[in-house]
């Protein structure tokens, strides 16, 4: 996968990481730190504290694993003095909002409470460059487990557990497009890589609402939902771009093939988008779902109208398209 836009896979650390010097982290700055009350602590300021407390001065011990780099910036692991494995998100672009505004909507983030959202643990700031800690998922991002993971995790997305990774994703979106409702684009980013998975394959959407903290320009080339064909036609973006990217996601994992669209210039991948709509057009639907479900599950009614559900949110034209609650209301009655 050549694109920046799809480098950040979060794969396991076990042979996917190299080490980084201690002093490429930002040096802490405790007054700095102290001037933003108890939640500052060296220069992290924490916005959750579920996983305990940490400061830079962890950050500073701690040896970084690299994870990848995305178009926002590069995704390290560290391992806190407190025993928490994180990830570091170190944010290049971040420059749209002031400090008082930046600080506003990370403190957002941190109240947010959903069994399918990440909700950050930490961060900092700096007008060069921004760091986001969250908790590090050990399975790693539906990308990898579905495209770059041959072992126990990729042999265990049966249908139950693909239908458990649609359905938790759908209500994570529902989630956010009820907590950022004022927003253009409630999440703006949904593609595999910013959804990890837990142990029980519950998944959880990272990198939402980003929008607000970047110039259009940055957004544009960064952000998922700018490939909706409205905003590459006409320039108009909505929060049905949104259900656009869902659609993408939801025909990525019934047909296990890489979507095109995530690669910013067309080369690889398959057109999901138009390979099930010629396919549905001709009545071949059963061909595009993944073999190493459909011939182990008695369940092929069930997942072909997943794969209908999926391409009704990837209608080209917005006002065709399904919205967010729509899509959560068809997808609910799905059974295994």
């Amino acid at each position: 996968m050549e694109d920046n836009q799809e480098a950040e896979v979060h794969v396991p650390s076990s042979n996917h990481s190299k080490e980084m010097e201690y002093s490429t982290w930002p040096k802490s700055d405790s007054k700095k730190g102290s001037s933003h009350g108890k939640n500052g602590i060296g220069d992290l300021l924490m916005v959750n504290d579920e996983k305990g407390t940490f400061g830079m001065a962890d950050l500073m011990k701690a040896a970084a694993e690299v994870l990848g780099n995305g178009g926002l910036g590069s995704a390290y692991k560290a391992v806190m003095a407190n025993g928490v494995s994180v990830v570091v998100k170190r944010m290049r672009e971040m420059n749209r909002l002031q400090r008082d505004g930046f600080d506003a909507e990370m403190r957002r983030f941190g109240r947010l409470r959903h069994r399918n959202i990440l909700t950050p643990l930490a961060y900092h700031f700096r007008k060069e460059e921004k760091l986001l800690v969250s908790e590090y998922i050990s399975k790693g991002s539906l990308l990898y487990v579905l495209h770059g993971d041959r072992g126990t995790a990729h042999t265990e997305l049966n249908w139950a557990n693909r239908l458990k990774i649609i359905r938790g994703i759908v209500r994570g979106m529902g989630f956010l497009h009820i907590e950022f409702a004022s927003y253009d684009l409630p999440h703006g980013n949904l593609k595999s890589s910013n959804v990890l998975l837990g142990d029980d394959y519950e998944p959880l959407l990272s990198d939402y609402a980003f929008h607000a903290l970047l110039h259009t320009p940055i957004a544009v080339q960064t952000m998922f939902a700018y490939r909706s064909p409205e905003y590459v036609q006409c320039q108009y973006i909505s929060p049905k771009a949104d259900v656009y990217c869902l659609g993408i996601v939801i025909l990525e994992v019934l047909t296990g093939k890489f979507p095109s669209q995530y690669l910013s210039n067309g080369k690889g991948g398959t057109d999901v988008v138009q390979w099930v709509l010629t396919a549905m057009s001709e009545h071949r639907e059963e061909e595009l779902l993944d073999p190493e479900v459909v011939n182990s599950t008695g369940s092929l009614n069930q997942m072909l109208e997943l794969l209908r559900i999926g391409a009704a949110c990837t209608e080209s034209k917005p006002e065709r398209r399904l919205d967010v609650r729509e899509a959560i209301r068809r997808i609910e009655e799905v059974q295994i």
